[in-house]
């Protein structure tokens, strides 16, 4: 083998040399970079020790897995128990598809977190912290006698800080979440530590519980371990020797009623500057011990293995109003805080500013806010000083009345939040269509800063994480950014939801971790086994699907409880009881749903989620070979719902939205007739009818239930209307999003629905990312790329026969990019790279008996030529050709 096919891209838990692994038996994945025909792996061995010069076969001290046969690129660890707070080094090397080794791989890294013994930190507080005082400053000075060699902070709050050493921030956290099952975060501050005085700086929020904030009690935890050349170490925690002051946050109203986060007003006077640095002397407050680790509300800990990053964003242009008002224009909607540098402060001078998604000269106060109050407010004190709030809105313009000087753009900015995702650009699309390229775009980056701590309904308003709008946008991240943690970490947050509210009746919490506790909606758990199934599909990650079985086979239970044995059919669907959400959603906000009939207790659409949860709950007992009597159970009731279904809700020509025992609706929706569609429902005598309606019918779905519409086109290959229906810029969709100024996806579509006023416009969300799902079905029905079976080594390519003239892209595997390119002209041109150890069936339209492969032309339905290698079969399928392909690139010509 050459060096080539030695593997590189080490990971553990979908990380490169993490910190603060809380898993037993972590996970090692890797791939190997060559585009070798038929390359693919045989056999794996991996070597685990306690130092880098260890890493051989003979002195490997911790494990050494053997010479396994697997095609898998990754292996659960099984050795020995791993030791808490210790780093651990790793190499890897595979044998190819004639059994020859590969080099050893360069050597990665992981590192354990702390175990519930390892804690001697107490909790500790502010006395007399509570919601309408939320923010405090901690400090502590620690003195460093030696050369560091390591340093490693573990650090939880209730709810959220800013850690500072020296004057430097180091990390904002962590994710929410409930205190008995608590988050911490493990950070390397090796190179931020200095011989002599050493200054820990926390400002800490607690905003009491909202949506995304469960209910908890301030807190915070830190514990500081430094290691010394020499071999001394010592270790610092939270406990009586810290100081503490109340933040320079003035008492405010509340931004809205779900985030219980307040309007910012800040006293630039109340703390000085340097506070967080070695040689403050101000007598603070001693701080209120609650109790050692663990105490109660927080009875454990977990470790986040998700982080924000951040990056600053200066204005495009600036405008000055003749009320002397300064407007910054950032030239799209951001997530993040505004940051404004004053450099000639007046003492006592308090300066006013707005953020915004509008502007008719001022910045708007309520367009595209969701009723949020967008205020800040800072009083300065004298010479230069920066104003920075805590937490983030999500807005475009800032608008800054009486800065009290001329501000310029250098001085004013976002520190825009995101998801550190492994690769912001790990997708790609082009196309023949530059408003199909304008709406990829919105689509990826509305994704991407639709991800912070968690997967945010909406950075402006709500801010917590929903089920649904989780899924949609971890269909996107997963496959535009190669992102796996943050959707991982969403499917275990919310089988916690079940285990914590639902295990008796098999149901999900709608958001989760949130203040209001247990809220259900019927959808949303219906579709959970979709999510699970579909990450599993992109990432290859069984310790999830695993995890989320048991769920998924509660899910299956319940809506099988809800079968009404004279009909067959899902009656009344229990959920969301008492409120807007109750016996099914349809979709959200209510003006999405399009008029459809919700008056009976016989929903289509909920039924059609219960036939595609059984219909997922299959697979994935299938994934996970579970017993034949779990599987048949899954395949017998999703037929017997299905019949149901067709017998009680198809008309014989389409689908209605509702019945009951004695009568239905008469009227046919697009979300009935695309769902069914969707979950290969429809009769096949009724298909051209159904597809007819669905097309026909243009955008009658909103931005959340969407993707099965994009299902349905693509399930009935209408590539046509596919493109039609994403860059028709008169009618409701993405288009016209961009065409009237929007720059992140929104809640709801504005233009077709005439029952939607003009307040209620208003109060519609305008960065709300679960809208971005347009981006996964673009590279499935147009780039052609489709996962297929159990995991990503096996993918379909499958270029569209109308709608565009010519694409390219690539797409992220977990074994490297496949990518694409084609056009069309008489026929296809095709052009395909397959990443190592994968297999993909590639499908080109075609009626010939021949086509040209690597300027060779094959007949079709022959054996491949033994000079083609890597080609396993060339069949006709009728009205296209399916060439069989193993790693390697392809190119292949069509009439």
């Amino acid at each position: 083998m050459s060096d080539r096919d030695r593997p590189i891209d080490l990971r553990t838990e979908y990380a490169q040399d993490p910190i603060g692994i809380d898993e037993p038996t972590p996970t090692l994945r890797w791939r190997v970079a060559t585009d070798r025909r038929d390359a693919r792996q045989s056999a794996v061995r991996v070597l685990v020790a306690s130092a880098p010069d260890r890493l051989t076969p003979r002195a490997a001290d911790v494990w050494d897995s053997g010479k396994r046969r697997s095609e898998r690129p990754a292996i659960e660890y099984d050795g020995p128990p791993l030791a808490a707070g210790c780093r651990y080094y790793w190499i890897v090397r595979v044998w190819d598809e004639a059994d020859r080794p590969s080099e050893w791989s360069q050597p990665a890294t992981w590192e354990m977190g702390l175990s519930a013994e390892d804690w001697e930190a107490s909790w500790i507080r502010r006395a007399g912290t509570d919601q309408s005082s939320p923010f405090s400053c901690f400090r502590r000075s620690v003195a460093v006698t030696g050369v560091v060699e390591r340093a490693r902070v573990y650090v939880s709050a209730s709810h959220q800080y800013v850690l500072s050493i020296n004057g430097d921030s180091v990390d904002r956290g962590q994710a929410f979440a409930y205190p008995d099952f608590q988050y911490y975060k493990a950070l390397d501050v090796t190179e931020h530590l200095g011989s002599g005085e050493n200054v820990l700086g926390i400002v800490h929020a607690y905003h009491g519980a909202g949506q995304g904030r469960p209910a908890s009690e301030p807190g915070l935890l830190l514990q500081l371990r430094i290691d010394f050349e020499d071999g001394r170490s010592t270790t610092v925690v939270t406990d009586d020797s810290w100081e503490t002051t109340a933040g320079p946050w003035v008492d405010a109203p509340l931004r809205n009623e779900e985030i219980a986060e307040p309007v910012e007003i800040i006293d630039g006077r109340q703390l000085s500057p340097g506070w967080d640095e070695p040689g403050y002397d101000v007598d603070w407050e001693s701080v209120e011990v609650v109790g050692d680790h663990p105490t109660d509300p927080w009875e454990r800990l977990v470790a986040q293995r998700r982080e924000v990053t951040h990056e600053t964003v200066h204005p495009e242009s600036v405008d000055r109003l003749d009320s002397g008002s300064i407007v910054f224009d950032f030239g799209r909607v951001y997530p993040g805080r505004p940051v404004v540098r004053f450099d000639a402060g007046t003492d006592g001078h308090r300066v006013e500013l707005r953020a915004g998604y509008h502007r008719d000269g001022a910045v708007s106060d309520t367009d595209g806010t969701q009723a949020t109050d967008m205020r800040y407010a800072y009083v300065q004190r004298g010479g230069v000083q920066e104003f920075r709030p805590f937490n983030y809105l999500g807005f475009r313009y800032l608008q800054i009345d009486d800065p009290g000087e001329s501000l310029s753009r250098e001085q004013v900015s976002i520190a825009v939040s995101h998801n550190a995702v492994p690769d912001r650009h790990a997708a790609a699309f082009d196309s023949s269509n530059p408003v199909l390229d304008d709406v990829v775009e919105l689509a990826r980056r509305s994704a991407l800063y639709g991800c912070q701590e968690g997967f945010v309904d909406t950075p402006t308003r709500e801010k917590g994480q929903f089920l649904m709008d989780a899924f949609n946008i971890s269909r996107v991240t997963t496959l535009a950014f190669g992102e796996r943690r943050l959707s991982r970490g969403a499917i275990r947050e919310f089988v916690r939801s079940h285990y914590r509210y639902w295990a008796a009746t098999g149901r999900l919490n709608a958001v989760y971790p949130n203040g209001d506790g247990k809220r259900d909606i019927p959808e949303f758990t219906e579709a959970f086994p979709e999510w699970v199934w579909r990450y599993y599909q992109v990432t290859d990650d069984r310790r999830v699907l695993e995890t989320a079985y048991p769920v998924v086979r509660a899910v299956a239970d319940y809506v099988v409880r809800h079968i009404d044995p004279d009909t067959g059919l899902v009656m009344t669907l229990s959920g969301g009881e008492g409120g807007p959400y109750e016996a099914g959603i349809v979709d959200w906000p209510p003006e999405m749903r399009y008029g459809y009939d919700r008056d009976w207790p016989a929903l289509t659409t909920v039924n059609l989620f219960g036939v595609n949860a059984l219909a997922r709950a299959r697979d994935i007992a299938v994934a996970l070979d579970r017993p034949r009597s779990e599987r048949a159970y899954f395949q017998d009731r999703r037929r017997q719902l299905e019949m149901a279904v067709v017998e009680h809700l198809h008309d014989g020509e389409l689908f209605v939205d509702g019945c009951d025992a004695h009568a239905s609706s008469d009227h046919a929706s697009q979300h009935a007739n695309a769902l069914a569609l969707a979950t290969g429902t429809v009769p096949a005598s009724s298909i051209e009818t159904v597809t007819d309606h669905v097309v026909n019918s243009g955008m009658q779905m909103g931005p959340m239930m969407v993707p099965w519409l994009l299902e349905a086109l693509q399930t009935s290959h209408r590539p046509a209307a596919f493109v039609e229906l994403l860059t028709d810029s008169t009618a409701d969709g993405w288009a016209n999003i961009l065409e009237q100024g929007g720059t992140f996806t929104w809640e709801s579509w504005h233009c077709g629905v005439d029952a939607l006023s003009e307040q209620a416009r208003r109060n519609r969300s305008e960065s709300h990312a679960m809208g971005a799902t347009v981006l996964t079905y673009v590279f499935r029905v147009l780039l052609g790329v489709r996962f297929e079976a159990h995991a990503d080594r096996q993918l379909r390519i499958r270029p569209p026969d109308a709608g565009l003239d010519a694409a390219s892209g690539h797409v992220p595997t977990e074994c490297g990019a496949v990518r694409v390119s084609w056009e069309r002209d008489h026929g296809i041109d095709l052009t395909v790279t397959i990443p190592w150890n994968t297999t993909a069936t590639v499908v080109v339209p075609s009626r010939s008996d021949r086509i040209v492969i690597d300027d060779t032309t094959v007949a079709v339905d022959q054996p491949s030529t033994p000079d083609l290698s890597g080609i396993d079969a060339v069949r006709d399928t009728g009205d296209a050709v399916a060439v069989d392909v193993t790693t390697g690139t392809y190119r292949i010509i069509t009439d």
